[in-house]
This record gives C-alpha cells, structure tokens and sequence, in this order.
C-alpha cells in the first residue's frame, strides 16, 4: 500500500500527459477504497479483519486514543459510466456497486470489550447511541444537464434518479444501554434498548448471490451551478434516498433489565456441566431476543454541499476549490418528515461539518489537485492529492489521507481512488 500512495508523488515526474482533445462521448471507470476513523487505527483494523495476538500495549494505545463518541467508517465502491454531450444538452448513465460499513460507539463499550468488566468494579458504563452497520446495494442512474444563458450567466441544472438495488442490509441499533459491575463482581446488571434489522445472508458469502434482490429503493441528485465572470458557485444534494427491504427481512426489538449474580452451587461435590447447563437456560431466557419477518426501510448516506470554484491567471495555477459538505443517515426510519427528523439525520450519520481547499496545479507531466481539509468522518486536519495523467483520455490516482505514508498502520485512514476516462 506505501509504494502505491509514493507513487502518487513520484508518478508526475515519469509519465507524460497527453494532448487535450474536444469529445462528445465519454466512458469512465472509478472504483474507491475509503477506510476513516476519529480514534481508532489502520492496525486495530488489521486485527479486527485477520486476527493476531493483541498485547496489553496495544490495549492501552487504543483506549488512550478513544473519543467519547468514536466513529469508524469504511467503503468499498465500483463505478462505470456513459457520458453523452449533445449541444448545452449532457445525458449520463452509470452503474454503481456500493459496500458501505459505519461503526459508532462510546468509549466505555471499548474498555469493556478489551479489558473486561474487572477494571470497572462498583462503576457504571454507559453505552448509549451505539450502533453497527451494514450495507450493500448496487445503484443505477440515468441523469440529465442543461445548460442556459440568463442575463450573461451560464447556469447549469443537473438532475439524477437512481434505482437502487438492495443487496444486504445489517443495523443494530442502542439507544440506551448501561451496565454495572459491583465490587469483587459478585453482581453485574445490564439495562438495555435494542433493535436490529437484517435481512439473510445472501449477497456477503457467495459469487451466485451477488445478483439476488433483497430490496429496491431510490435516490436523487441535484445540482445548480452558476457562473459568474470567474467564478462559479454550486450547490448540491446527492444520494438523498432509501431502501425498503423484502418482507423475509428480520426484526428485532427489545427493552429489558438483566441481572446476573453468579451459579449457586450447593454441593461442589455434587457440581458438573449439566448444573452449568440448567442455570445458564434461565439467563439465555431472560435476554433472549424475539424476531419477527417484516418489510424495513433503511438510508443510504446523502450528501449536502456548496463550493466556490475560482480560476487563477497564473502558468502554474489553474484554479481552487473551497467548499463545505454534511451527511445525512438516520439509523432508522422511526419518525415522521419534521424539522427533528432532518436533525436526526445529521447527528446520526456520524459525519462532522467537512471543509476542504483543492488547488489544480499544472507541471509538465501530468496535472496535480493537493486538497487540505477537517471535518468528516475523522473530524481531523486531513491531505490529499490526486495525479492526472492526459487530456484526451484522462487517468487520475490519487488519496484522501497522505499523512497515513508517515504514521503507516498508526494513521486513522486510509484510501486509494482510480478514475480512467475515454473520450471518443
């Protein structure tokens, strides 16, 4: 991973660009490997995803760097699509496979887990407002641009309707979970509130289940650009939509108390597995959770933004980019279209205000955009860099997080992008 991120450097020096062309048709291929984090690290992620001993320096390194609210987020996408421009008129058409996975949690969850309940005697933890989640989908999008003169401003207009194409979806969702361990343990009680969605397993294990259909939803894309002299402003929505899953779906709901005080055993003389056994049924019947089949509807991340575009007159310096950008994705569909359901998508996406800074710089060989931003998923100052290599049929590679170069498997992120264009 360290020698194709060096690349991105290294890359303008030894490629050539090619010779800009005007073409009405356009293909492109894109695929993008997004992995963000507030707190926890690329090697966390490593022992998660493959296992290996995890030492107690490693522990404590984790927790040390724990927010009280902790957010790990990861997607995995493929993109192809058919651009035609027929006069002030861009039609467009594309195909779209998603992988989406957002982990939210508190701090306390993750001591626990790590160093069990031990280090927490005659305290309470809190775990409110956890969440893991789940998504595959595939989306397919038909769009449309039209470009006008009013009073000497360009303004462009972009609509885009998608199908979405429910693959798999898994969400289970805390709102409010507590627990308390008393001194030397010798009671522990959980308080929790509990829903889960899911639908089976199809679509994640096997090739021949990657085109089963377990739900359809849709999404919508808006855009208005205006030009004005040289600048341009842009305002969007993108992804704004939902899926409603099949009716083999999985619900699970539940609000209940747990307390555990240990096995009493009479005679330790009298004492095997089947006493073990016959306790242990009475616990799993007191937190066993009912499911039921039924139809859920779940949200796909949505995008909410504006950017100012300004061209520089400068040999080097082709223009820059400052723009701003917030997400939307309520856990549920739980409430009613309101003024608190728009809040409570924002806050439950996980996703921080995100402010960026892109400069397109010229060089010899090939085209360089270097982006600085904060926000987001990490909720950190953050540096990118994207290479262009040609004109005609551009090829651009390049990350959103070039300071996980430096820190290797300490960083918090890590990401890879590849777009090929043909023009013809």
């Amino acid at each position: 991973m360290k020698k194709l991120i060096y690349l991105l450097i290294l890359s303008p020096l030894i490629l050539k660009a090619a010779d800009s062309t005007t073409t009405q048709n356009m293909i492109r291929w894109e695929s993008r490997l997004n992995i963000e984090s507030n707190s926890l690290d690329i090697n966390f992620i490593d022992k998660l995803l493959y296992g290996g001993y995890i030492d107690n320096k490693m522990k404590d390194n984790w927790i040390s760097n724990l927010d009280n609210n902790n957010t790990l987020f990861a997607e995995i996408s493929n993109l192809i699509s058919y651009k035609r421009k027929y006069k002030d008129n861009i039609f467009t058409i594309s195909i779209k496979d998603r992988n989406l996975g957002r982990i939210s949690f508190k701090d306390d969850l993750f001591g626990i887990a790590l160093l069990g309940n031990y280090h927490y005697q005659d305290d309470t933890l809190i775990f409110d407002k956890t969440n893991f989640r789940l998504d595959r989908f595939q989306q397919i999008s038909v769009g449309y641009t039209k470009s006008l003169m009013i009073q000497k401003k360009r303004i462009r207009v972009s609509t885009n309707i998608s199908y979405l194409k429910g693959i798999h979806h898994l969400n289970i969702y805390s709102k409010r979970t507590s627990f308390y361990t008393s001194k030397n343990g010798t009671i522990n009680y959980l308080n929790y509130d509990l829903k889960a969605f899911s639908t089976t397993n199809e679509g994640l294990n096997h090739f021949e289940d990657y085109f089963k259909n377990n739900g359809n939803g849709v999404s919508f894309d808006f855009s208005l650009k205006i030009e004005n002299k040289n600048k341009q402003y842009t305002m969007y929505i993108s992804d704004l939509g939902f899926i409603q899953w099949n009716e083999s779906a999985l619900k699970y709901n539940t609000d209940t108390s747990f307390s555990f005080s240990g096995i009493e055993v009479e005679n330790v003389l009298d004492f095997n597995d089947s006493i073990i056994e016959l306790e242990s049924e009475k616990y799993i019947d007191a937190v066993s959770i009912n499911a039921k089949n039924g139809k859920i509807k779940s949200y796909i991340p949505a995008n909410f933004g504006v950017n100012i575009e300004s061209k520089i007159k400068n040999s080097f310096l082709n223009k820059y980019i400052v723009g701003f950008n917030i997400k939307w994705q309520p856990y549920e569909d739980d409430r009613n279209i309101s003024f608190d359901k728009i809040l409570q998508g924002f806050y439950e996406s996980g996703y921080s205000p995100y402010f960026y800074f892109r400069v397109y710089a010229n060089t010899k060989y090939a085209l360089l955009i270097p982006k600085i931003s904060i926000g987001g998923y990490t909720q950190k100052l953050n540096f990118g860099i994207i290479s262009q290599f040609g004109d005609k049929n551009p090829v651009r590679i390049g990350t959103q997080h070039l300071e996980s170069i430096f820190k290797g498997k300490e960083s918090n992120s890590l990401s890879v992008y590849l777009q090929i264009d043909m023009k013809f």
